[in-house]
């Protein structure tokens, strides 16, 4: 299926969403979330939504909620539907999310050189990555993956075993690991790792957006 077929059962699903009640939207809210960290491409996941929607709107014709129909666990509930889909090469999804975000940091660390450049009143021909600019950026890269994973991965969760005042710590504590893991490279470890040529690390920040483009083609088809 095309990426504008997805696009078009996306906005149906969204349409059909917006006209149930307001709890169930709420719960498919999290359903959908959660749907979003398993490892299912777009389609199947708007699909197995398309499903569940086509469920709930049977359920309220009848003066039904939603857990009645689906039942009280919903984890449990998409789980099971999740297993009984076939699993595509989710590799290939992956990259091709992270592909966007890859080419915007990229960009901010181009358009950093080249003013930090132009500041120094040096040539901005010829720009150089140091290693920890690198490593930042790979760092940053792999946390929005652990936290938009961990955030889909909970969604159906509730708040069985959660602790507020366990939560925020470590929630701090986490920000603070990431923050320093961020600039300290960029800080301390600044021997060069590779320079290039200012038309080359254009074309490298446009080129993560093309293999996205063909990715995707790839892997809603």
């Amino acid at each position: 299926m095309r990426k504008s077929s997805v696009r078009t059962l996306r906005q149906e699903n969204n349409a059909r969403e917006r006209a149930l009640s307001r709890e169930s939207q709420r719960e498919m809210t999290d359903v959908v979330v959660y749907l979003r960290g398993q490892d299912l491409s777009p389609l199947d996941q708007e699909e197995i939504r398309r499903d569940i929607l086509d469920m709930v709107w049977e359920a309220e014709a009848r003066g039904e909620t939603m857990a009645q129909v689906v039942g009280q666990d919903y984890r449990t509930f998409c789980q099971a539907i999740v297993a009984a889909v076939p699993r595509r090469v989710r590799m290939a999804a992956a990259v091709e999310e992270l592909l966007p975000a890859l080419s915007v940091l990229l960009g901010i660390w181009l358009v950093k050189k080249v003013v930090e450049a132009l500041l120094r009143g040096e040539a901005v021909m010829h720009l150089t990555l140091t290693l920890g600019e690198a490593i930042s950026m790979g760092v940053l890269l792999a946390a929005s993956v652990g936290i938009v994973t961990y955030l889909c991965r909970t969604a159906l969760e509730g708040e069985r075993g959660r602790s507020r005042g366990k939560g925020f710590f470590m929630a701090w504590a986490f920000c603070v690991a990431l923050l320093a893991a961020i600039f300290l490279p960029t800080f301390l470890l600044t021997n060069p790792l590779l320079t290039l040529w200012l038309p080359v690390a254009v074309a490298v920040v446009i080129l993560p957006l093309l293999v996205h483009g063909v990715l995707a083609r790839w892997v809603e088809r």
